[in-house]
């Protein structure tokens, strides 16, 4: 593949890699930041060695430094728990408790079972001297885990500290009767009878400094390096599988079969996240019966039928792997081929697609008329170094920073590996099987070749112009014009020949309107995508509606 790394820069990287660590045995910080930099200018798409250079600037003292790399690790990985909360505590070191609240709350909408994230969140709040939110946090962190006394001891200094002694004793008393014997209680005591103390005598309550979680989830950087380019995230879904369902009723028993008999082999933690598009068959209730029976599979129900990229853009929102599969519900994409797939990604690539070499569609309606719009995005998109077979294969695997960072609308989810070369991430491809249809119809056929050639064209667009559209157009209107004065040529001289009885004024006035009208069709084409995609970047909207999610606890 055109876009690997070389054999030499692999082994560059490695030795810095090797390098660092060599630096962290004898303590050698800033020599051990040099070494994994250098491994990074390498390999830069790798979350996981950004959070590593992140941890030891911190430890460094280069809170800024430090700061952009914690940035470039959640933009590839949005969704790591261990990067968000060790992102937090580095806002609150450099007391930016604000920033730190909006990160905690992610990290609340991962784990929303955690009376740790919650303490810490009322600790934020009271930095702030936002009381109230930080008594309430308190007392849902004791309502999630009432052995869990932090937050009831943080709530009594709070109590202190705003003078409501009476409130601190009753805290303290809650926590005498559960641990008499904690050294942590006691001093709250002694702090409650000095403060009761000072009170009476008029002087003014010492604030104390309230406590986070007694765990920051540390994590090993070298540990990180050994599983380079592999989530280590504890408490979060390894795999996430998406499938978009359109009257696939026969299909969807076998295919979460075939799904779960794979995936157990890989002992992984996963989720199987299917998405309803409208179905008009009885798929609805299939997969309601089997989102009943296995926890792991979660469904999006839309209200009406959006077309396939709706689809998968909604299960890469909810989906909340580290790596999202995505496959068809027809039984064509064979589930077995998962495995290849996440050996493939191995190697240090960030998307792989899936070839149907192969494939078993009719061929004057599906294979040539793919074969041809393959070979078409290929010398449209040459620019981008992504040069694939089979772009229209659902089956592929990324990575999830791809995905959360990548916004699809129309018919745009088969040009995903476009989108994803733009961030800079590696693409590769693998011969899959494919197999035939068995159950169901098709709902391809030739009429979306047209939905194909207008999505090209904004893919070329958005390509090498979205940032200087006077080149697009400039060009456009430089072969209008240029074939218009050739065309005006031969109307001349077949008028002044008489080879054509019809006026040559009539024949160049309709010759201008057509070109006038299809440059006119074209641009409001274009700007009316742009205008489209700011409406739904900037106010962050999706183009569908989903009605109700099965199995999803995580939202509300």
């Amino acid at each position: 593949m055109g876009n690997e790394i070389p054999l030499e820069a692999h082994a560059d990287f490695n030795k810095y890699i090797n390098d660092g660590r060599q630096f962290l045995k004898n303590q050698a910080i800033e020599a051990a930041i040099q070494s994994f930099e250098k491994a990074f200018a390498i390999k830069g798409n790798a979350p996981e060695l950004s959070f590593v250079l992140a941890k030891l600037l911190q430890v460094a003292g280069k809170p800024d430094k430090s700061d952009v790399y914690y940035k470039y690790s959640l933009a590839l990985s949005p969704n790591n728990f261990e990067y968000l909360y060790d992102y937090m505590m580095h806002l609150v070191d450099t007391s930016r408790y604000t920033d730190a609240i909006e990160v905690l709350q992610r990290c609340i909408r991962l784990h929303p079972e955690n009376a740790q994230l919650f303490n810490d969140m009322g600790v934020l709040h009271n930095a702030l001297q936002n009381y109230s939110e930080a008594i309430d946090h308190f007392l849902n962190a004791f309502k999630i885990n009432p052995d869990y006394l932090v937050p009831m001891i943080n709530l009594g200094y709070l109590y202190v500290q705003t003078g409501e002694i009476g409130k601190a004793d009753d805290i303290l008393a809650l926590c005498l009767k559960k641990e008499p014997q904690n050294s942590e209680i006691n001093d709250l005591a002694k702090v409650i009878a000095a403060a009761r103390s000072t009170t009476d005598s008029g002087m003014p309550v010492i604030r104390k400094e309230l406590r986070f979680s007694d765990q920051s989830f540390q994590i090993v950087p070298m540990q990180i390096l050994e599983k380079f380019g592999a989530s280590i995230s504890s408490g979060t879904i390894g795999l996430s599988i998406v499938i978009p369902v359109y009257n696939e009723e026969d299909n969807l028993p076998i295919l979460c079969k075939e799904l779960n008999e794979t995936l157990k082999t890989l002992q992984q933690e996963y989720e199987i996240i299917l998405v309803d598009d409208g179905s008009r068959d009885k798929s609805r209730d299939v997969m309601t019966a089997l989102a009943r029976d296995d926890k792991r599979i979660k469904v999006i129900f839309f209200r009406r039928n959006y077309g396939q990229t709706a689809a998968i853009s909604a299960g890469f929102k909810y989906a909340h792997g580290d790596v999202i599969i995505t496959l068809d519900a027809d039984l064509q994409n064979d589930p077995a081929d998962i495995p290849k797939l996440l050996q493939k990604m191995s190697e240090g690539y960030d998307l792989v697609n899936g070839w149907r070499k192969d494939r078993q569609d009719k061929m004057l309606s599906r294979k040539i008329p793919s074969m041809i719009a393959n070979r078409i995005i290929n010398k449209l998109i040459e620019g981008t170094n992504v040069q694939l077979r089979d772009f229209g294969c659902t089956l592929k695997a990324y990575k999830s920073g791809i995905v959360k960072n990548i916004h699809i609308y129309g018919e745009m989810h088969r040009f995903i590996p476009v989108f994803a070369a733009w961030i800079g991430v590696k693409v590769t491809e693998i011969p899959v099987n494919h197999r035939p249809r068995i159950h169901g119809t098709a709902k391809y056929n030739l009429s979306r070749v047209s939905r194909v050639i207008f999505d090209l064209i904004v893919v070329r667009f958005f390509s090498d112009y979205m940032t200087r559209p006077i080149q697009f157009f400039g060009k456009i209107a430089k072969r209008i014009t240029g074939s218009g004065l050739f065309l005006l040529a031969v109307l001349s001289v077949c008028g002044l020949t008489h080879l054509l009885p019809v006026s040559l004024n009539t024949i160049l006035i309709l010759t201008a309107l057509l070109f006038f009208t299809s440059m006119q069709l074209l641009t409001m084409g274009l700007i009316g995508e742009l205008m489209i995609r700011f409406y739904f970047e900037v106010q962050k909207k999706d183009f569908y509606v989903v009605e109700r999610i099965l199995n999803d606890t995580e939202i509300a």
